[in-house]
């Protein structure tokens, strides 16, 4: 099974994809963006360090596939999580509700919080005529900042859009999706893997007539799309605890593994510029299922940088659900002082490392209370031994 370490090490894979996509959101209100600042600042007139520089912008100019870093991740958890706990199915939609729900929902009360302070602070912000993308979707969400769509958001749906522009919510639907289904296939690993596989090359043909059909583009995606991930992960599991593969192969140099996850993902960040994004999300499903074999099957010898990540790993949910609010305020205020709607200077991660000290706060003040709940929750339902029953009728 995974030890201590070994998970924690799963973990600080979580917490690179998630700090990727919070760097890349920070980008929409504190940098112009790429093609804007190409514009403004020639190629031509560039140096090495410039050239690096704009690259290691490039590097988190997809955060969606960092998303599908995160349900391929989520699949083989659950895996785990069943195998671990031998989940009634009721036992384990309650869990998963504690686990997703508590954080959500208080994150949807300090997104309008911070939404409705934002624009207090810089009310012409969201009536704002700049044309780029991120001030017309602040302008908007404004207009549909009201309790229907809060109601949609309560299930997940946007309706028509998710409260005060927190778009990353998205994914939260997705998830439940995979939640109910998750049950019925942590037997048949295999099963899942294939059908999704063959929804996934029905999707690259027929995606508008499963679209038509089904009425509801998230589900439609889901089936599609995103399923195969989730399975991916699932049949991970299975390949390196039920089948063994470690055991079955020659054994590897780990630099081969540690190469190879390096590459793929490089290749599936800069690829996206060029590649469909379904063949990049490929290629994320594919740097992920590597890292955790790397992980399970090779030891390591942790440094700073992997502890970084792993407290990265640790709030990551919490960093996901409120990063966007906090980079609205902060924008507002910005706004308010400076006059400028668009930056040119890399002040995005001023807002990354705030963004990251608040989710720290967010973390211990609702995320861990609701991981105090599973744990008594576990407690609660979990077999009494024979001992136990005899000295409760002593």
């Amino acid at each position: 099974m995974i030890n201590k370490e070994q998970f924690k090490l799963l973990h600080s894979i979580r917490g690179l994809a998630a700090l990727i996509v919070v760097i890349a959101h920070a980008k929409f209100p504190f940098w112009c963006g790429g093609t804007e600042y190409v514009k403004k600042f020639p190629q031509q007139d560039w140096n090495f360090f410039d050239k690096l520089v704009f690259g290691l912008d490039m590097f988190s100019s997809n955060p969606a596939l960092m998303v599908i870093v995160f349900f391929v991740l989520s699949g083989f958890f659950i895996a785990y999580s069943f195998e671990n706990n031998k989940w009634k199915i009721r036992h384990f939609y309650t869990n998963r509700a504690i686990r997703i729900y508590i954080p959500y929902i208080a994150s949807i009360i300090l997104t309008i919080i911070l939404f409705y302070s934002a624009t207090l602070i810089n009310n012409e912000l969201f009536y704002s005529l700049n044309e780029r993308e991120y001030n017309q979707g602040l302008v908007s969400n404004y207009q549909n900042f009201n309790f229907k769509t809060v109601a949609w958001n309560l299930i997940f749906v946007a309706n028509p859009c998710y409260i005060g522009y927190n778009d990353p919510y998205w994914s939260l639907l997705i998830e439940a999706f995979f939640y109910l289904i998750a049950p019925f296939f942590v037997k048949r690993k295999k099963t899942f893997l294939l059908i999704t596989s063959l929804l996934l090359i029905a999707g690259l043909f027929f995606k508008n007539i499963f679209l038509k059909y089904l009425g509801f583009e998230p589900l439609s995606n889901f089936i599609t799309l995103y399923a195969f991930f989730f399975a991916l992960g699932y049949f991970t599991y299975w390949l390196i605890f039920e089948y063994k593969l470690q055991n079955k192969i020659k054994r590897i140099n780990v630099w081969f593994y540690d190469i190879s996850a390096v590459v793929i993902l490089l290749t599936a960040i800069y690829g996206s510029f060029f590649i469909n994004y379904k063949y990049v999300y490929l290629l994320g499903g594919v740097f992920t299922v590597i890292a955790i074999y790397r992980v399970i099957n090779y030891p390591i010898k942790t440094n700073w940088i992997h502890k970084f990540f792993i407290s990265m790993g640790k709030i990551s949910y919490s960093m996901y659900l409120i990063h966007v609010p906090i980079f609205i305020l902060l924008y507002s205020l910005l706004v308010k002082f400076t006059g400028v709607e668009v930056f040119y200077t890399r002040i995005y991660w001023f807002g990354v490392v705030i963004a990251v000290g608040i989710s720290y706060l967010f973390y211990y003040a609702v995320e861990h209370q609701s991981l105090k709940l599973i744990k008594k929750f576990k407690e609660k339902i979990k077999p009494k031994t024979k001992n136990s029953q005899l000295k409760t009728k002593n």
